[in-house]
């Protein structure tokens, strides 16, 4: 997945590093804003994106003149995560960033992001505009640490082209469902699904099945094992790809480019794909059953980082690009507002996920351990390992492995 290495979390040394050379923030207290203050807002995203943030930089100044906005956009995910921790130390990263909820208790835990309680005030935020879910996820021990920006479940993608000339009726709403539909699918030049060996798509499977990471206390679960198992199946029988397997760096490319009839995936893909492939044909639909109805809930949040030179100005720009003009613009590329009055707009704006729209009912949190890198570097290569390297090892024993870590 796209988002896959925004989750490719910091290192636990470089962070502790980090973590002890932050700024003095005597300087930053209400009252001691300068007059004209530069904020620079980083993230990764497609070109809309950048577009509709840019617009909003361009008019911040007609709700808070005493800041100028800028927007840095990193080429991807992976670089994004790359090139922070060397910013970070040499005191030149953005003042706020915009994450997803995948990985960030680790960051939080490690004392990279600030606290925004007794920013709130100061900056006059309303934190009311936003569901009351939405801000629940940006919570850590009582704390708040983001300003949401949109709330959305997971999804599975479906090539209608290929669905069609394979002569499928209705959208698969099981895995075993989905298995017979991949034999169907599967031709010499296309798998029936792309399955990308992250942790973003494992953990939609493993919630299909009743499962859940536990922050680390249930990773080896029968639960999670079904899951894998099912995964493995797919593998094993020919009908699943990983991107890396067909020299692309994730599951949209894979897909965009007609390589796989199916996928697990997220909202992004519809920004993505009007780019990618405008003419490619697709349907949106819950992830698919295993034993429950379950999938993650992906809460996108601006955080201010702890060594941002103006925090509180840093924060009310975070504010401004959640106002309703900005907010619409995000809504039309496919993003939901964290904002109740635009979430019900959402699904008539992008009819192409209605069939998500049940899903808000039951989808949640990522629930990794703490330590989020360590995990999903683990687990990834231990999947990669048996199904990619030939170490052989079965769903069980991964899991039983990588849960020996986390005791």
């Amino acid at each position: 997945m796209k988002r896959l290495t925004g989750i490719m979390l910091l290192s636990f040394i470089l962070i502790a590093g980090l973590a002890a050379c932050g700024s003095d923030d005597s300087s930053n207290q209400a009252g001691d804003t300068p007059k004209k203050t530069t904020i620079t807002m980083g993230f990764w995203g497609a070109a809309q994106d950048l577009k509709v943030y840019q617009d909003a930089a361009a008019s911040i100044s007609e709700t808070y003149p005493n800041i100028e906005l800028k927007i840095k956009q990193y080429p991807s995910s992976e670089q994004f995560w790359n090139i922070l921790p060397g910013e970070i130390a040499a005191g030149v990263a953005p003042d706020f960033i915009k994450i997803s909820n995948e990985g960030a208790n680790e960051y939080i835990s490690k004392d990279l992001f600030a606290s925004l309680d007794e920013l709130i005030p100061a900056a006059g935020i309303d934190m009311n505009r936003f569901t009351p879910a939405s801000l629940d996820i940006w919570k850590k021990d009582g704390k708040q640490y983001g300003i949401p920006n949109i709330s959305m479940p997971a999804m599975f993608f479906i090539n209608e082209d290929l669905w069609k000339k394979a002569g499928l009726g209705d959208y698969p709403k099981t895995w075993d469902e989905v298995e017979a539909a991949a034999k169907k699918l599967k031709t010499d030049d296309v798998y029936g699904i792309t399955i990308n060996l992250d942790a973003y798509h494992i953990t939609n499977y493993v919630k299909s099945y009743g499962g859940d990471w536990g922050g680390g206390k249930t990773i080896n679960s029968p639960e999670n094992v079904q899951a894998l198992q099912k995964i493995f199946d797919m593998y094993k029988e020919g009908l699943a790809v990983t991107p890396k397997s067909l020299g692309y760096g994730w599951d949209g490319e894979v897909f965009a480019n007609g390589k796989a009839a199916m996928t697990t995936g997220g909202y992004w893909y519809k920004g993505y794909l009007k780019d990618a492939n405008p003419n490619l044909k697709y349907a949106a639909v819950p992830v698919p059953k295993g034993t429950v109805e379950g999938s993650t809930m992906i809460s996108d949040a601006y955080v201010v980082l702890k060594d941002a030179k103006n925090k509180e100005a840093a924060l009310q720009a975070a504010y401004y690009l959640t106002n309703d003009k900005t907010q619409t613009e995000f809504l039309k590329l496919g993003f939901n507002p964290a904002i109740p009055s635009l979430s019900a707009q959402y699904f008539e704006e992008n009819p192409e996920f209605k069939a998500v729209e049940p899903a808000l009912e039951y989808s949640t949190d990522f629930n990794y351990p703490t330590e989020t890198k360590k995990f999903i570097d683990e687990l990834v290569k231990q999947l990669e390992g048996s199904i990619l390297g030939g170490t052989n090892k079965s769903p069980k024993e991964i899991l039983d492995s990588v849960q020996q870590q986390f005791k």
